[in-house]
């Protein structure tokens, strides 16, 4: 729970959050699950522990529940840092076994769970993410121009949003720009987010090619009602979070056909192959020409993001944990 920003709340202290919910901050330096979790779990045992990742501290209540985002790092290893590679193969099949539910962000992760894990069905809830109400606000011109000038970003970009990391496929998108640049005049391609080898800030990949680092959300909306499309060609996704907040901003999404990405994205975007980036750049001057397409995308877009809820997730949730809790 992200408490830095709230004055009321002390670093070692509690309060009642709507007079239902105890928020406690409990600092420690290093492994903090193993250590410092396990030993409140066991000082003040309570009658469900739920862990927003699949690792549960060695000391836990008689009722636990773990969260599964995706097993990426369990099909594909080699394309992962080495601490997970470490770490998580053996974790997650420990962790999910001893818990007694599982949440998965999308019926996706679901079925791999069962097919990968062993997890029988009974023990798995799918909990979907919602999607920020910030996304659906819009920002006015001058929000989006000062965004832009500080960015030294024009508008009609292709966007992306999201980190570095091999799964989220920025070589196949490079080279399907590229690809496209050699036979039309395109807007800039814009990777925004951190942790990859190229996404420093304002760092030149190639020809009209820009990678921002971090941005923090009120430059990622207005960089949504500035560009022509978000595209996301994923290996894989647990859920792609991206998609439904461009979906909820009404930008014209471009996404992988495979993953959870298909499930969340449904009719409203168009579904490519991540491994063809031929096939990828054909599609992006589809919705880059075709206007009645991109308005189509983005109503649909709109339309759909309406499922995807956090309050909808919250009561899922909560109606989980009664399960689990035999109530």
């Amino acid at each position: 729970m992200e408490v830095a920003a709230d004055e009321n709340v002390q670093l070692a202290g509690e309060r009642l959050i709507d007079g239902r919910a105890e928020q406690r901050v409990i600092p420690f330096p290093r492994l903090w699950t193993h250590l410092r979790l396990s030993w409140e779990m066991a000082a003040r045992p309570p009658d469900l522990l739920f862990v927003p990742a699949h690792v549960l501290p060695l000391v836990h209540p008689r009722r636990s529940v773990v969260t599964v985002h995706d097993l990426f790092f369990l099909k594909h290893p080699d394309m992962v840092e080495g601490e997970v590679r470490r770490d998580y193969v053996a974790l997650v099949r420990d962790h999910v076994r001893r818990a007694d539910g599982v949440l998965c962000v999308s019926e996706y992760t679901a079925s791999e769970v069962r097919r990968l894990l062993e997890v029988p069905e009974e023990k798995i809830a799918v909990t979907p993410h919602g999607v920020d109400p910030f996304y659906r606000t819009v920002p006015t011109d001058e929000q989006v121009d000062e965004s832009l000038r500080r960015l030294r970003l024009p508008r009609g970009a292709l966007l992306y949003v999201g980190s570095g990391e091999k799964r989220k496929n920025l070589v196949t998108l490079v080279m399907a720009y590229l690809t496209l640049a050699r036979r039309r005049r395109l807007p800039p391609l814009v990777l925004a987010g951190p942790g990859s080898d190229w996404a420093q800030g304002g760092s030149r990949v190639g020809p009209q090619i820009l990678a921002t680092g971090y941005l923090d959300k009120p430059d990622v909306r207005a960089l949504m009602a500035a560009s022509a499309l978000l595209v996301l060609p994923s290996l894989e996704e647990g859920f792609g979070l991206p998609v439904v907040e461009a979906m909820a901003a009404g930008l014209p999404v471009v996404c992988s056909a495979g993953s959870a990405l298909a499930e969340v994205a449904g009719d409203a975007a168009c579904l490519v192959d991540a491994h063809d980036p031929n096939g990828l750049a054909h599609t992006l001057e589809r919705v880059l020409e075709d206007r009645a397409l991109a308005q189509d995308l983005r109503r649909r877009g709109l339309e759909r993001s309406q499922r995807f809820d956090w309050k909808d997730t919250a009561a899922r949730t909560l109606a989980f944990y009664r399960r689990v809790l035999g109530q």
